[in-house]
């Protein structure tokens, strides 16, 4: 299994928490949030299983520096019906069988050093899942840290359009005493209760809306999304001043997707040279033991026993009446056994002269490849130059967006409490819908400058580095 100290750098990345149980309203920090996300997210998970296949893969065995070992068994049977011309060959039916085993180790010697080469490229293929499953997590935790910010944001605007109904329905009331009084008119009643109705519509909907971020968080968790969560962090902004060059001193040395792509452009330089090593000789030691154990089945001459047949071999001075007589054995069906063992040890050399080429274009290829990998690099490396920028610049912008609403909501809340001090001022509604307005956009303007903070600190490698 994979060790537990890579997973446990993921969680650790804004720092060390404790996860508790999920309950009902549970308390739920930002970091509970990202550490919770990163032990459930499927697409972590998914990353976690590659990088123990590269792990399991990165071996000398997988590179083919250990030995090749061979256990060959068989067995052969055969009838034949024989009426040799041979002899020495046993004539009539020959039933045989025989079983053969043979142990055999190859070592190899060299190969243009391809085992050193593989061996390199394995490492460095285990490198590039450990880079892949960095640019999941850096993925997975921006995802969750806006939609962290998401739900603060529609539980901020809610509390703003509870506010404002508040104010609308003590408006509605003092209308309507006024009315009953006899200082206002039917239309005035009216008025008053339509906005009282549709700030109350707003808070609904804002309502569902802030349902709708946390359902959306707890999936970024893989949690269940009937999950129901309190958030415990506020929304803020600490308005963090970057320099342009310090930015691109941490993205030249820790951007993931840069990273990635050096470890790609080293797999490319490793795979010609293994290109180059196939115009090599290969030299192969062969050892190895072989027996069998034979059986034959055929109309051999007993030894001993048997049955005797007498047969005239010639006549006496060729006189047919003197014959010249001899004794022997027929032959009789019988089974014979033996067996043959023997070790032995052979060196092969094999070098490839001449194959139509395909060795030269293999190594061309292969160089062509890795020269598009360098121009990928370099236009990875110009398109995140310009990512920066354009954030960075973004990010200023939005500062000062900040500072701006922030602005406008106070002088907003200041106009409301005069405004709300009088309740015949007929302007209040308008001093109410601009405070409303007010405090919006502030939230919102928080929420841009923290999305760019976070697409600064993706950029330069900083969910994995550590801001």
């Amino acid at each position: 299994m994979l060790d537990f100290r890579f997973r446990l750098g993921w969680l650790l990345i804004l720092g060390t928490v404790a996860v508790a149980p999920c309950q009902a309203q549970q308390k739920l920090s930002l970091q509970q949030a990202i550490e919770k996300g990163l032990l459930n997210n499927f697409n972590v998970q998914i990353e976690e299983q590659n990088v123990i296949n590269a792990q399991e893969n990165n071996t000398w065995g997988q590179a083919g520096r250990l030995p090749t070992v061979n256990l060959l068994n068989g067995q052969n049977n055969s009838v034949v019906q024989r009426k040799p011309a041979n002899p020495f060959a046993v004539a009539g039916r020959n039933i045989s069988d025989n079983i053969t085993g043979q142990l055999d180790v190859q070592f190899t010697l060299f190969d243009g050093f391809s085992v050193r080469m593989t061996k390199r490229q394995l490492e460095q293929l285990e490198q590039l899942s450990y880079g892949n499953a960095s640019f999941v997590i850096e993925g997975t935790t921006e995802a969750i840290l806006l939609a962290y910010y998401q739900a603060l944001v529609d539980k901020e605007n809610l509390e703003i359009l509870e506010k404002n109904l508040e104010y609308s329905k003590e408006r509605y009331e003092f209308v309507r005493l006024r009315k009953q009084l006899g200082g206002a008119i039917t239309f005035d009643v009216l008025q008053e209760q339509n906005n009282y109705l549709t700030d109350s519509a707003n808070v609904l909907q804002q309502g569902i809306q802030y349902k709708n971020a946390l359902r959306n968080l707890n999936l970024l968790m893989s949690d269940s999304i009937e999950a129901t969560y309190e958030l415990t962090d506020a929304l803020q902004f600490g308005n963090e001043n970057y320099q342009l060059d310090e930015l691109k001193s941490r993205m030249a040395s820790s951007n993931t997707n840069l990273r990635n792509q050096f470890i790609n452009q080293e797999i490319l330089r490793t795979t010609t040279r293994l290109q180059r090593a196939d115009m090599s000789p290969s030299v192969f030691l062969n050892i190895g033991a072989t027996g069998s154990l034979d059986r034959l089945n055929a109309q051999f001459r007993p030894l001993s026993g048997g049955t005797p047949e007498t047969v005239t071999v010639g006549f006496l001075n060729g006189n047919s009446s003197q014959p010249v007589l001899n004794t022997r054995f027929l032959p009789e069906y019988s089974t014979q056994t033996g067996n043959s063992y023997g070790a032995y040890g052979n060196l092969t050399l094999r070098w490839t002269l001449f194959n139509g080429g395909q060795i030269k274009r293999a190594m061309e290829q292969a160089q062509i490849r890795e020269k598009i990998g360098q121009l990928t690099t370099e236009q990875v490396k110009l398109s995140l130059q310009f990512d920066l920028v354009s954030t960075l610049d973004l990010y200023n912008l939005r500062r000062q967006l900040v500072s701006i609403a922030e602005t406008k909501l106070r002088a907003a809340e200041l106009n409301l409490q005069l405004a709300n001090e009088r309740y015949k001022n007929i302007d209040l509604r308008i001093v109410q819908e601009n405070y409303r307005t007010a405090a919006l956009e502030k939230s919102q303007a928080v929420f841009n400058a923290l999305a760019s903070q976070a697409s600064l600190v993706r950029i330069t490698g900083g969910f994995i580095r550590g801001r």
